[in-house]
């Protein structure tokens, strides 16, 4: 195992230019992270927004730099332009070690299942009578980044007691637009796998569910709002994942999987 307390941890997120809050859990998680004194050097850097990939990549002094996308699944951005960045600032000199993105850890699904049965809990739905929504961003990009979202539904579907495992996208067939054809189950639980509560979370997909566009923001800590009445069923729609506690543990772990391999390339 290499010695983690010599290298460097960029945690990278996708940021944006018209949203600050999107880059937030990357903030959080990255602070937490430099909390626990594991690394020589922790930076956060994005894609859309300062500090970028290539500016903190020429900062980095580490021998050895362990790099974690925090995006939720693997897909256009992890495979290809997070590497295409990396390898313009110079990142290929065999020194750079490139993980799988948190959301492809295994853990997910446990997180997943863990914050929707708070939901359903707290509300006391009767899970067995309604479906549990899974809402990935999806690309129209031929590969696209649809995999992690049903990799997911298909373990929950054998992991939770929901009647129904759906999944919807908001760049791919199916569209989340369409979400009433996905299901008849008179209520429906809705979890968006998305780091953040930005653009996408907090403003385009709450009105789809009968929702305020800033529904969240005055949701507090709890773990979703609703029900909100649509069609004459009820519906809750969850934070996004990227504030779960949990994360920090999976960015160590796909450092610490990563590191035992050996996994070097971070050419495109």
């Amino acid at each position: 195992m290499a010695d983690l307390r010599r290298a460097a941890l960029l945690l990278v997120g996708h940021g944006s230019s018209r949203n600050s809050v999107s880059s937030l859990p990357t903030h959080r998680l990255a602070e937490e992270v430099r909390r626990r004194g594991l690394f020589a050097e922790v930076r956060e850097c994005f894609w859309k927004e300062a500090p970028h990939i290539r500016d903190v990549m020429a900062e980095v002094t580490a021998p050895e730099v362990y790099v974690v996308p925090n995006f939720v699944g693997e897909g256009y951005f992890t495979r290809e332009v997070i590497p295409r960045e990396l390898a313009l600032a110079g990142a290929g000199d065999g020194r750079v070690h490139y993980t799988p993105p948190v959301g492809a850890h295994p853990r997910m699904a446990g997180i997943i299942r863990r914050r929707v049965a708070a939901v359903v809990e707290k509300a006391g739905v009767d899970a067995a009578r309604a479906c549990l929504l899974l809402v990935g961003h999806g690309s129209r990009r031929p590969g696209g980044s649809a995999d992690t979202a049903l990799a997911l539904a298909a373990t929950l579907r054998r992991d939770t007691r929901f009647a129904e495992v759906r999944v919807a996208f908001l760049e791919q067939e199916p569209e989340v637009a369409d979400w009433r054809r996905l299901t008849s189950a008179p209520m429906v639980v809705v979890m968006p796998l998305l780091v953040a509560e930005g653009l996408h979370g907090a403003l385009d997909l709450p009105p789809l569910f009968g929702l305020a566009p800033d529904a969240l923001a005055g949701a507090g800590d709890a773990p979703a709002v609703g029900p909100s009445l649509v069609d004459g069923r009820r519906v809750w729609y969850c934070r996004s994942l990227g504030s779960d506690p949990e994360i920090v543990d999976i960015i160590l772990d796909q450092v610490r999987h990563t590191a035992a391999c050996g996994v070097l390339d971070a050419s495109p």
